[in-house]
C-alpha cells in the first residue's frame, strides 16, 4: 500500500531529485557555515579547505571535516561561547535557546531558527500517521529542551492538548482522550506507556476506548521495547518511533515501520567506520553521520552523531524515496564479551518480560570494552516480588545466559535506586564499575 495523497511534492521526489536538490543545498549551507559558524571554520581551515572546493557530494564526502559533539564542547569551554561555536545570534531571528539531553555528557546549548527544522519533519508525521485540520492532538513532550516551539502543528490547523509528564497527569490525559478524542499523541515515552500501564490496572479503564480515535503516537527517548509494543498493539495504539537525526532534526517511522526516515531536503545522511572514519556503503553498519541543508542557526557540517546505523536509499512502500535508516545502538555503549558484540537493546527483551523487571531498568557495568564476564545490574520492583530476590536473579541469570551465551554476572537491586539517576529512558544503560 502506498500513500502519495498525504505526501507533499518534495516527499514525492526521485531520487535523481532528491540527489540535485542536495547538491545545491551543500554548497549553500557550507558557505553559510564558513561564515558564520566558528568551529566549521577553524575545521575547515585546518584541512585547508574552503567552500569553493566543494563542487559535488562526493567531494563533500571526500573532503569536508568531521566534526563531533567533543568538538562542540571543546570550543565552548575554551572560548566560553555557548553555542559551542555553531552559530552567531541573528538578532531578530533566534527564538529559542534549547540544548541537547545531555544523555552522553552534558547538555549542549542549541539556539533555534525562526522555523526549526525538526517542526517540518515532524509536522509531516503528523499529517502522515492522519491528524487533518480541525483536529486534536494530544501533547505531552517528554521534555521542553527544545524551547515552547508548536507553530508547526497550529499552521496545518491542529489543535494541542498539553500535558505534562508526571503520574497525576495520565488522569487528564486520558480523560482529555475520552471528551476530545485526538487522533495523534506526541511524544510517547516508556515513562508514558508504563504510567498509563499502571493507570488502566490500577482503575480498569478500558484502553480501547480511550485510544479508539487515535491514528497513531510518536515514541520516542529510546527504542520501543518488545513488550510495551505488544501491550500498545493490545490498547489498538499505533507507536511510530522517533530517534534524533545527529541534532540537525528528527526522524520518525512511517507506517510501513521499516526505518526512520531522513528527510533529506532537510539533511544529508551518510555513514563512516567508526575506527577508519571511511565511509560504508548503504546496506552495511556504521557512524551516522548528518549535516543540516536548512539550519542557518546551528549548522552542523559532517556532525559524527556516535550513533550505529544502517542506511537504506530504496523507494519505500510509503511513496517516499527519502533515506531511512535503522539504529542498532550508540557506537560508546557497544562492548565485546568473549568476542561477542554485544548492545544495550539486546538486553532489553530479555529483562523486560519478567514481572518483576518489566520496567527495563538495567545497566551493563563495564570495566573496559573487551571482557571475560557480562556484569549486569537489574533493577526489579520490590512489590511485584512474587519469590526471593535470589530466585529471580537466577531466573534472570539464567534466561540471559541462555540467549545471549556468554558468562554472566547478575546484581539485583531496587528500582527506585535506578530511578535517582533519571527518568526510565535517560537512565545510562552503560556504566563504569
Amino acid at each position: 500500500m502506498t500513500y502519495p495523497d498525504v505526501l507533499e511534492p518534495i516527499e514525492r521526489a526521485t531520487r535523481a531529485e532528491l540527489d540535485a536538490h542536495q547538491e545545491a543545498a551543500l554548497t549553500a549551507i557550507t558557505r553559510h557555515a564558513f561564515e558564520n559558524a566558528p568551529l566549521v571554520r577553524q575545521q575547515w581551515d585546518a584541512a585547508g579547505l574552503a567552500p569553493s572546493a566543494i563542487k559535488s557530494l562526493a567531494d563533500f564526502v571526500a573532503k569536508a571535516p568531521l566534526i563531533d559533539k567533543d568538538d562542540v564542547r571543546r570550543f565552548r569551554d575554551t572560548h566560553n561561547d555557548p553555542s559551542g561555536g555553531m552559530s552567531k545570534l541573528l538578532p531578530g531571528e533566534t527564538m529559542s535557546i534549547g540544548t541537547t539531553s545531555g544523555t552522553t555528557g552534558d547538555p549542549t546549548p542549541v539556539p533555534s531558527w525562526i522555523v526549526a527544522p525538526s517542526e517540518i519533519g515532524y509536522s509531516r508525521d503528523i499529517w502522515h500517521i492522519g491528524a487533518r485540520p480541525g483536529d486534536f492532538l494530544t501533547h505531552m513532550l517528554f521534555t521542553f529542551r527544545g524551547g515552547h516551539r508548536r507553530r508547526g502543528n497550529a499552521q496545518i490547523g491542529i489543535s494541542e492538548i498539553c500535558y505534562s509528564i508526571a503520574p497525576e497527569e495520565v488522569a487528564r490525559a486520558v480523560d482529555g482522550s475520552l471528551r476530545f478524542r485526538p487522533t495523534v499523541w506526541s511524544m510517547c515515552s516508556t515513562p508514558v506507556l508504563l504510567m498509563l500501564e499502571g493507570y488502566f490496572e490500577k482503575t480498569g479503564v478500558d484502553p480501547i476506548d480511550v485510544f479508539s480515535s487515535y491514528k497513531g503516537a510518536i515514541f520516542g527517548g529510546e527504542p520501543l521495547s518488545g513488550r510495551l509494543k505488544a501491550l500498545t498493539d493490545s490498547w489498538g495504539f499505533e507507536m511510530f518511533e522517533t530517534t534524533s537525526l545527529g541534532d540537525v532534526a528528527g526522524a520518525t517511522e512511517c507506517r510501513m515501520h521499516d526505518g526512520f526516515h531522513a528527510y533529506e531536503d532537510i539533511a544529508f545522511i551518510e555513514a563512516i567506520d567508526p575506527v577508519t572514519r571511511e565511509p560504508v556503503a548503504d546496506g552495511e553498519i556504521g557512524e551516522l553521520v548528518v549535516t543540516t541543508l536548512v539550519d542557518r542557526m546551528t549548522p552542523l557540517i559532517r556532525y559524527a552523531t556516535g550513533d550505529l546505523a544502517i542506511i537504506d536509499r530504496r523507494p519505500c512502500g510509503c511513496g517516499r524515496n527519502h533515506a531511512r535508516f535503522k539504529v542498532m545502538g550508540r557506537a560508546s555503549d557497544q562492548i565485546l564479551v568473549n568476542g561477542r558484540s554485544i548492545l544495550p537493546r539486546e538486553i532489553m527483551g530479555l529483562v523486560e518480560v519478567h514481572s518483576e523487571t518489566r520496567g527495563a531498568l538495567f545497566q551493563i557495568v563495564r570495566t573496559e570494552r573487551e571482557m571475560a564476564t557480562l556484569r549486569l545490574r537489574v533493577g526489579y520492583d520490590t512489590a511485584r516480588l512474587s519469590c526471593t530476590a535470589d530466585a529471580l536473579r537466577l531466573r534472570l541469570h539464567d534466561q540471559i545466559t541462555g540467549a545471549l551465551g556468554v558468562p554472566l554476572a547478575v546484581e539485583l537491586i531496587d528500582e527506585q535506586e535506578l530511578l535517582k539517576l533519571g527518568p526510565p529512558h535517560k537512565i545510562p544503560r552503560v556504566t563504569k564499575a
